[in-house]
């Protein structure tokens, strides 16, 4: 008896990408580690950076730039679960820190599997012979570094929230709690731009921001000593 139907012709539930309808994913693939979309590395993806736009989410609090959606430790790291999924999370600098620091030519960053203690020096940030010791947002455990920072580590001033995320963690604990977080987070963001400004204006004679906006060279404006000063106080 001839077949009813096509020999080839095969059944299977997928789902698609909206950037790019006729891209048919099947969920078996999704589900996969080795992927971008079902994983925290859907950014990387050119249809979702050319889609979703470089800027989403992104705020400007006196002239300095706050993604609104990710979490803040005091020091001025953020910290991007996964998925949804809290256990596992990028790990990046802020705006603020990127222009306290100055231009990164550098980045020492510990290897995957190394365990990691929340408030403990984690990474260094090098610019030119200045160097900023960075502490961990949370305890865990690196589980990925990004080999984009290794190779031109100024992303971290060029594009800190998104391609310049410096490593990922899996976090141990309810690592995200007390962090600063939406409204919370940009009244921090605000207060500690209003700080700054109190630092450059009484100790430096200098203004941290002109007309409104942040100054975007902040680090070569302070000889080695101030710079040190600054730092230690927000960073250290």
């Amino acid at each position: 008896m001839k077949e009813t139907r096509c020999p080839f012709l095969e059944t299977k539930t997928v789902t698609f990408c909206k950037a790019f309808p006729s891209k048919m994913i099947p969920l078996d693939r999704m589900s996969s580690s080795e992927g971008l979309c079902n994983t925290c590395h859907f950014e990387e993806c050119s249809l979702y950076s050319e889609v979703s736009g470089a800027v989403k989410g992104m705020e400007n609090v006196r002239g300095f730039h706050l993604k609104s959606d990710y979490y803040y430790h005091p020091k001025h790291l953020w910290v991007a679960p996964c998925g949804g999924e809290e256990s596992e999370a990028r790990i990046g600098i802020d705006d603020f820190s990127a222009r306290l620091i100055g231009r990164v030519d550098r980045a020492s960053v510990p290897a995957v599997g190394v365990a990691v203690k929340e408030n403990s020096v984690c990474f260094l940030l090098h610019s030119g012979p200045r160097t900023v010791r960075m502490v961990s947002p949370a305890n865990g455990v690196i589980k990925a570094v990004n080999p984009k920072v290794a190779a031109d580590p100024s992303i971290l001033n060029d594009d800190p929230y998104s391609e310049g995320w410096i490593f990922s963690m899996r976090l141990k604990g309810d690592a995200v709690k007390g962090l600063y977080h939406e409204n919370v987070a940009r009244k921090w963001f605000e207060s500690e731009i209003e700080r700054l400004q109190r630092v450059f204006s009484s100790d430096l004679g200098m203004m941290a921001t002109d007309g409104g906006e942040a100054l975007t060279d902040i680090s070569g404006r302070l000889n080695d000593a101030q710079w040190g000063k600054i730092v230690s106080q927000f960073l250290g």
